[in-house]
């Protein structure tokens, strides 16, 4: 399992109990490997956000990518670059992601407790692929 997977997760589930426990088990994820966690450019904040102005989903990003895209948006309301799309900023920062990843394994191999929060949130979420399929 991935960081960044857990972070860029679709919240548009149409099941409310699991897509509430997988949330639970994702936020008790999140909260330890940023409490084990030592470099603050991966510290993941998450916040309810929207596109519509009337869903709202929650979104989770480390600290750098939530730098870059308000550099991203300065930058585009100035007229010194396009605005980039959050799956643009993710590519362009692809590297700095695995290096994310990396950290959340070695969380996993050293913390049997988030390992198997993780376990869990790998079940559920299959146990929702199946039953959405």
């Amino acid at each position: 399992m991935r960081l960044s997977d857990i972070i860029a997760a679709d919240d548009s589930m149409f099941k409310p109990l699991i897509q509430q426990e997988i949330e639970g088990l994702e936020v008790e994820l999140i909260a330890a490997f940023n409490a084990l966690n030592e470099v603050e450019d991966f510290e993941i904040t998450c916040l309810k956000e929207t596109q519509n102005g009337s869903y709202f989903f929650r979104a989770c990003d480390p600290a750098f990518l939530i730098r870059e895209r308000q550099a991203n948006n300065v930058a585009w309301r100035k007229g010194d670059e396009k605005l980039l799309t959050k799956k643009a900023i993710r590519l362009k920062f692809r590297a700095k992601l695995e290096q994310l990843d990396m950290a959340f394994s070695k969380m996993l191999n050293e913390d049997k407790n988030s390992m198997e929060i993780a376990r869990t949130l790998n079940e559920l979420r299959q146990a929702l692929d199946r039953d959405s399929n």
